[in-house]
């Protein structure tokens, strides 16, 4: 079935074309983004308790850390996110 997707999602009103069964809608994804109080600290308890990788760092404000195919985006206070 077709379906219209919404602007904000896709950039441009396209339809949709129809999937096989099986086939997944999600191709990928950038990351999840999360509000933290800290940082720093978190970035400490990701890399250090669940063994992510510190891919990048703008302290206090951001950072972002992976592992595997799952990157998570941190946002502290005062960041855009």
């Amino acid at each position: 079935m077709n379906q219209m997707r919404s602007e904000s999602s896709i950039g441009s009103h396209e339809r949709a074309s129809p999937k096989a069964e099986g086939e997944s809608f999600v191709l990928g994804f950038h990351g999840v983004r999360y509000q933290v109080k800290d940082v720093s600290r978190s970035v400490a308890f990701y890399t250090k308790q669940l063994g992510f990788k510190s891919d990048h760092q703008q302290l206090p404000a951001f950072a972002n850390v992976s592992l595997g195919n799952l990157t998570i985006l941190l946002s502290g206070p005062g960041s855009s996110g």
